[in-house]
């Protein structure tokens, strides 16, 4: 009995908790090297994550002045009124129209009226499809055929939109998360 006593009390009172808290730190070991394996994993993945995110800014800014910030008609009309003059038309008019706001943009409607020659109407169209802003053309109405010299010359009306970066969604959620 006085064996088996203190041995008995050894066990119970120090040898079994020591165990457990052993048992107990071998768990939080392999817990803790799954964490540093599973950061050193994202860590040898931070410089793809750089790149990729560096790309993108890159299209974003190259793509910007498709879609600018800003107005700018009396820019666009400048331009294409240049357009309109070197493709051998007239303008008849130019009405920038209300700006229309939509999800992180707004369109911006141009009327125009113009007098020409058919072909010079389609080069014209052509030359404004490769302006670095985008513009679409709606509405396209050809006639009052007029017959001037060896050229039949026509009276155009058409909608041009241009478009405006705004960065505003329309989705409540788009704007909280954008904060």
């Amino acid at each position: 009995v006085a064996l088996i006593a203190p041995i008995g009390l050894f066990y119970f009172l120090s040898y079994t908790p020591t165990v457990k808290k052993m048992d107990g730190l071998k768990v939080q070991r392999q817990s803790l090297k799954a964490e540093i394996t599973k950061a050193k994993k994202a860590a040898s993945q931070l410089d793809e994550i750089k790149a990729a995110i560096a790309a993108t800014e890159l299209l974003f800014k190259e793509t910007a002045n498709l879609l600018p910030k800003t107005k700018e008609i009396p820019a666009l009309l400048r331009n294409i009124s240049d357009l309109g003059k070197g493709s051998g038309l007239d303008f008849l008019s130019f009405r920038p129209g209300p700006e229309s706001p939509k999800d992180f943009y707004s369109e911006i409607p141009v009327d125009i009226m113009i007098s020409g020659p058919f072909h010079n109407v389609g080069y014209f169209l052509d030359q404004v499809s490769k302006l670095e802003r985008i513009v679409t053309v709606n509405n396209i109405s050809i006639g009052s055929p007029k017959k001037e010299g060896p050229e039949m010359i026509l009276k155009s009306n058409c909608k041009l939109i241009t478009y405006r970066f705004t960065g505003i969604g329309s989705n409540p959620e788009q704007k909280t998360a954008g904060k």
